[in-house]
């Protein structure tokens, strides 16, 4: 009987901790699409006021980021002879371990054909158009964010419940 009741509670919490984790994803695309917000309105800046070209500001925004696989791979890139038009949108469109979504990186590589022009002022055109279309998904995640993991508790609980009912 005791097996039961463990077997039981262990469903019930495989399913909640795989509710938790669907949850967690859009949580984590926000902070992901943040971070890439910063990083590109750094590297506009450091062009901009800095007077550096895009593969020394890029190397300046992303020196103190754990985590810049997309970037690395851009001046990877880069230094093999690509352009930075080809070198971002590869980098974005090609990414692995990311919770953005297909529309996010295609967006944020579009970004690559106004970095790739001379003029500073197409360059932030295109930053701030990137970081406008960040900041409508950031507050759309925000918005959807609490909804969501009541929902995705919820229905996780339920399904736990459904399955020991089945099991028992």
């Amino acid at each position: 009987m005791a097996g039961k009741i463990i077997g039981a509670a262990m469903i019930i919490a495989a399913c909640m901790g795989f509710g938790g984790r669907l949850a967690l994803r859009q949580i984590l695309r926000r902070d992901e699409l943040l971070e890439i917000r910063n990083i590109i309105s750094n590297i506009l800046s450091n062009m901009e006021y800095g007077r550096m070209t895009f593969e020394e500001a890029l190397v300046n925004s992303v020196e103190n980021i754990d985590e810049n696989d997309i970037f690395s791979s851009v001046l990877t890139s880069m230094k093999n002879g690509n352009g930075i038009r080809n070198a971002w949108k590869y980098s974005f469109e090609n990414c692995k371990d990311t919770y953005m979504t297909k529309e996010d990186r295609e967006m944020i590589a579009r970004l690559g054909e106004g970095l790739s022009s001379g003029d500073i002022t197409l360059q932030k055109n295109y930053g701030e158009n990137i970081a406008n279309y960040i900041d409508s998904r950031c507050e759309i995640i925000g918005r959807k964010a609490s909804d969501d993991t009541r929902l995705y508790r919820s229905v996780s609980i339920t399904i736990g419940i459904f399955i020991v009912v089945l099991l028992v």
